[in-house]
């Protein structure tokens, strides 16, 4: 059995591939994270939807944008897991086309979370150790109450508090 060519087109080759793949991988990550909720489940997202897209080459539409075929891919990737995974709820169609909106309007993801960790050094030291312990560590609220000394609603209502203030500052609000 003799292998399908790879490339279809002469723009894109490995390269060039891999190197939108790494320009657009944050985002995408931080896509997975947003469907799955859970970073480990969005990580084996994102590579199931780089080599799907990657076997799959012949049917990019070099004018479309990049990041929106792979969210697209990304999407169908998750759809496949929800229904292997049938107990978790998946989101519907008006979520899924929001969020899909919300991404699409910063296409350089450097960009977005350059401003995200921006936004991040002005939070009050509560709310930034209370995202680095929740959200960068992995922990349970918790755990991560436990560690900070402080009940799981309280450490709640400061991560509620704290993604708000996020929201307010990556919009533009402060």
């Amino acid at each position: 059995m003799q292998a399908a060519p790879i490339l279809e087109f002469p723009n894109m080759d490995r390269a060039r591939f891999s190197e939108l793949i790494r320009g657009h991988h944050r985002g995408l990550l931080a896509y997975a994270i947003a469907l799955a909720k859970s970073e480990p489940a969005a990580r084996d997202l994102v590579q199931d939807a780089c080599v799907a897209a990657w076997k799959s080459l012949e049917r990019f539409d070099p004018s479309r944008d990049f990041g929106s075929w792979m969210r697209g891919i990304l999407r169908n990737k998750w759809r496949e897991h929800c229904r292997r995974h049938s107990r978790e709820v998946p989101m519907d169609e008006e979520t899924l086309s929001r969020m899909e909106a919300v991404f699409h309007e910063s296409p350089d993801d450097s960009d977005l979370f350059g401003r995200l960790a921006e936004c991040r050094g002005k939070l009050p030291p509560p709310m930034a150790v209370a995202l680095r312990a929740t959200y960068d560590e992995g922990r349970t609220s918790e755990e991560a109450a436990e560690l900070l000394s402080t009940t799981a609603a309280a450490l709640r209502k400061r991560l509620e508090r704290a993604r708000a203030a996020l929201r307010d500052c990556l919009s533009g609000n402060s």
